[in-house]
């Protein structure tokens, strides 16, 4: 069960790969896609209340991101991407979390711990056929692979009250199978006034 505190009382968080993505992205290209141009400006709507909850609470946050997106961004982006990233949190601490071999162990005993009924190949098979429709030029498989190596890094954290991500393809059914705490940014709690709603989820 993905049991989630209200986003008022995050201070730990981590972020997958398509969070940052779409921080970078500019919602108004996206008028032919209006899921996606409305995940993207929710996702922003959020990071701004992180910053004023910074500005005028002095609340901090602690921004986790793996090596691994590290990576995945670095072949993405033209800019300096470190100074990008400290840029975009800078109402908390920036904290990269390299993928050790504790951590690639990990993923095999999470496997086995939370996967009971299904074999490792087996649920690998099943995130593949998620991005079937996905015409891409990647390999779908590095792809799940990154996915679970992103999600171990976060399961390794001793501090974390939620992981963020826009997959709902792959990204989400790992964090459910390794038991962690995830919001999909597509699904943020609304209020009335379809205003991001802080203190509850619906």
């Amino acid at each position: 069960m993905n049991t989630v505190e209200p986003i008022e009382k995050w201070k730990f968080i981590f972020l997958d790969t398509s969070v940052i993505i779409d921080l970078l992205l500019d919602a108004k290209k996206f008028d032919k896609n209006i899921p996606v141009q409305n995940r993207i400006n929710d996702t922003k709507k959020l990071f701004k209340y992180f910053n004023d909850s910074n500005i005028y609470s002095k609340k901090q946050y602690v921004f986790y991101v793996s090596a691994i997106t590290v990576s995945e961004l670095t072949a993405k982006l033209d800019n300096d991407l470190i100074l990008v990233l400290l840029k975009l949190f800078s109402s908390g601490d920036l904290t990269f979390v390299d993928f050790t071999k504790d951590i690639a162990l990990t993923i095999t005993n999470d496997i086995k711990n939370y996967l009971p009924n299904h074999s490792y190949n087996q649920f690998i098979s099943r995130l593949k056929k998620e991005l079937k429709d996905d015409n891409s030029a990647f390999s779908k498989r590095s792809w799940i692979i990154d996915d679970l190596k992103i999600a171990s890094s976060a399961k390794s954290l001793k501090q974390l009250d939620v992981v963020l991500t826009a997959d709902k393809k792959t990204f989400s059914p790992i964090c459910l199978q390794l038991n962690l705490p995830f919001v999909e940014t597509s699904n943020l709690p609304k209020d009335l006034f379809d205003e991001i709603s802080t203190k509850h989820f619906q």
